[in-house]
């Protein structure tokens, strides 16, 4: 498996310096450092979204601090906890729910070709539905 290969914030800079100076084409430098174009690309957008934000207006006055988070107690991590695992279940629940459904639709479609072989219609059956009690 090949490594893969890091690379200095210093060595990003100049590469991309080298880019956005129109020195070299993005394809160019990607042949040479055998880098993958996109990657090249990638790093540039983040270098001008960082100079775009560099430039930005800034709001007068001092910086409000941000307030620390409280620490949780135990009883707000087990909700917090059970909270999650019931996402996880949830998903687990709905992933089966969409699994069953193809099968169903799977099964519906031989019945049918079954049926159809056998040169008869297939009907559907309904269930009556519940009346409600007369109070």
């Amino acid at each position: 498996m090949k490594e893969r290969a890091s690379y200095t914030p210093e060595e990003k800079l100049k590469i991309i310096m080298d880019v956005l100076s129109k020195k070299v084409s993005i394809q160019k430098v990607a042949e040479d450092k055998k880098i993958a174009p996109t990657l090249i690309s990638l790093w540039k957008k983040q270098a001008e979204d960082a100079m775009m934000a560099r430039f930005q207006p800034q709001p007068k006055g001092r910086r409000k601090s941000k307030p620390e988070a409280a620490p949780m107690d135990a009883d707000s991590r087990a909700l917090k906890n059970e909270a999650r695992k019931a996402k996880i279940k949830a998903a687990h629940l709905e992933a089966s729910l969409k699994e069953m459904k193809a099968r169903y639709a799977k099964l519906e479609s031989q019945i049918s070709d079954i049926v159809a072989a056998m040169g008869s219609r297939m009907v559907k059956v309904r269930t009556p539905r519940k009346q409600k009690k007369a109070e």
